[in-house]
């Protein structure tokens, strides 16, 4: 299976050595989190069903989701490295992320992961 987007993202960061700057075009956190929830939905409905490989193509739906989002590749790895690069930013990204994808459950199963939540609390 060819590698995704964000393994591509992820080998750039690492290699990556120096702070990053706040960059010019950084996306706010809230397309992000649109953005990142849409990559997410996509790549996970690959890993739910049979796929050809030859057939399937993550990178073109990862840049049809940008162009929908109305930005490019460079704003987008510029603004990932910078959020990814700020433990507390990116943790909040993340979080937002997760709720945003809940919501889209189903109320019985939004509900169930929610409780499972809760008992994890309590058991620290």
């Amino acid at each position: 299976m060819k590698m995704s987007f964000f393994l591509g993202i992820f080998i750039f960061l690492f290699n990556c050595t120096s702070n990053v700057e706040k960059p010019k075009n950084l996306l706010d956190e809230e397309k992000m989190v649109s953005i990142l929830s849409d990559i997410y939905l996509y790549q996970q409905a690959g890993f739910l069903t049979e796929i050809d490989s030859e057939k399937s193509n993550f990178s073109k739906i990862d840049a049809q989701i940008l162009y929908n989002h109305q930005t490019n590749t460079k704003d987008f790895k510029e603004s990932y490295q910078f959020y990814y690069l700020h433990p507390d930013k990116y943790n909040d990204l993340l979080k937002e992320v997760q709720e945003n994808l809940e919501g889209k459950l189903p109320e019985k199963e939004r509900q169930k992961r929610l409780e499972e939540r809760e008992n994890k609390k309590e058991t620290k």
